[in-house]
């Protein structure tokens, strides 16, 4: 095989490897979207939708990480920690009093962002 071969080959790869990623990375985007939509469409039994949600979460986070080397995990596990770390400070100072409440302007806050459309123009901010 030539030279010229193989960097075809190896570009091909590549771009079929980011476009995979960038798959991948939409669909977990949307699939969290509709996890916490479905979470807070159900305001009879919101307890139960998290913990179904969780559990699919937990569920996926966990076979993703049984795929990577040992330095990587534990650079998810200090990861994890630091991000439970916020989202406990930040949960403390709002009032969890209110959960579905909490949920429905969460699922309505991501939705607008989904829906809203893209601004275009040199002058677009």
């Amino acid at each position: 095989m030539t030279v010229k071969a193989v960097t075809i080959r190896t570009l091909t790869t590549m771009r079929e490897l980011i476009s995979s990623l960038m798959r991948f990375s939409g669909a977990v985007t949307l699939f969290s979207i509709e996890q916490i939509q479905n979470a807070a469409g159900a305001p009879a039994d919101t307890r139960a939708a998290i913990a179904r949600m969780i559990e699919t979460l937990d569920s996926m986070s966990e076979s993703l990480i049984s795929k990577i080397d040992e330095p990587k995990r534990a650079a998810h596990e200090s990861m994890s920690r630091a991000q439970s770390d916020v989202v406990g400070r930040t949960f403390n100072a709002v009032n969890l009093n209110a959960p579905d409440e909490l949920m429905r302007k969460t699922s309505a806050s991501l939705s607008s962002a989904v829906t809203r459309p893209a601004a275009t123009g040199a002058g677009a901010a």
